[in-house]
């Protein structure tokens, strides 16, 4: 693990909230049933995500603002952006950000390996560090 990895890996901890600290039903709902359990396994939680929501609506994504620009058009209101390794590097980090200060989704789930990003409208804006 590189310098820069590390450092942000204890900067989340110290950051990561807990399920108390999820004040939406369906925010809450799903941390109990998949996040909670699969919170160091991000490709098992992927794979829960995919049978729970439907593979179609499951996107993936380099760390780039220029994939979330381009996987905009191939989202709904059911669909989940999964942002790959975000903390790779100085530069996947600023790209992270780009995408997080983008206003097209509704709700953000940073789990440090990856990054899961909600566009239902019927949910609160939120980002959770978790």
């Amino acid at each position: 693990m590189n310098v820069f990895k590390c450092n942000q890996r204890i900067k989340h901890a110290f950051k990561r909230q807990n399920e108390y600290s999820i004040h939406s039903p369906f925010m809450f709902d799903l941390y109990v049933r998949a996040i909670k359990k699969n919170r160091n396994s991000p490709k098992q939680l992927v794979s829960l995500l995919k049978q729970e929501f439907g593979k179609e609506n499951i996107l993936e994504i380099n760390p780039s603002y220029q994939d979330f620009l381009l996987e905009q058009e191939k989202t709904n209101p059911s669909s989940i952006l999964i942002v790959k390794n975000p903390y790779q590097n100085i530069l996947t980090y600023k790209e992270l950000d780009k995408i997080l200060t983008d206003q097209r989704f509704i709700l953000s789930v940073d789990l440090f390996d990856i990054v899961l990003l909600f566009y239902n409208p019927k949910l609160s804006p939120q980002h959770y560090i978790l």
